[in-house]
């Protein structure tokens, strides 16, 4: 059979999305459990009310009237209900607050939630695996050759052959070296079009191979 290599055809598909996390602030008189609350962007926080009628009050300090300066302001209403409130917070920083209920904020009811921004793929990693990943079809043998490049030893490589309408043909966990890499896969599919994708921890890439 007569194998070709298609042109690169940009192909997005998403491995390890990032799960958005929930987080439980307890509010009472006069407190924010935990006072300072580390998240990620993405996550949601609730506030549950312990007792009392309380607001989060993202907006101005209710005890000097400054601006607390946050990367986004909010204020909720004042409620006894069970949930104070919840918001997802989509924008990375440090997020003073207090309520601004009566003398709460004064009897030590204010808190804090750092928004740290997720983990992102090393732009090096992901650019050097695109630009050297290559698949094509050694002559006259029936062997699938793919080549690449990676910036570290890893046990955490994968390579993936799907079809069009994303069935899986192919999935291999590869164990690869710093510098260049070369596979030799021995060619079982079919006549038609298919997408090659190697993953390497986070950084990801593919490439349309076309079988005749």
């Amino acid at each position: 059979m007569k194998k070709t290599i298609l042109p690169f055809i940009a192909l997005f598909i998403s491995f390890g999305l990032s799960a958005q996390t929930s987080h439980t602030v307890n509010s009472g008189n006069f407190y924010y459990t935990p006072g300072v609350l580390t998240i990620n962007v993405g996550d949601n926080v609730t506030w549950v009310n312990d007792g009392g009628f309380h607001n989060v009050n993202f907006d101005v300090n209710t005890m000097t009237g400054a601006s607390y300066g946050n990367p986004e302001s909010f204020v909720s209403p004042p409620t006894s209900d069970a949930v104070l409130y919840n918001h997802v917070f989509t924008i990375a920083g440090t997020y003073n607050y207090d309520c601004s209920v009566g003398q709460h904020a004064a009897n030590g009811m204010v808190g804090t939630v750092i928004v740290e921004s997720t983990a992102s793929i090393p732009e090096s990693a992901q650019e050097i695996l695109d630009n050297s990943f290559s698949a094509y079809f050694k002559s006259n043998t029936d062997e699938l050759v793919i080549s690449f490049t990676s910036i570290q030893n890893s046990t955490n490589a994968t390579l993936f052959i799907y079809t069009l309408d994303g069935k899986e043909m192919f999935n291999e966990n590869i164990m690869i070296s710093n510098g260049e890499n070369t596979l030799n896969i021995q060619n079982t599919l079919e006549q038609g079009t298919y997408f090659a994708t190697m993953t390497i921890g986070n950084a990801s890439t593919s490439k349309a191979i076309r079988v005749q």
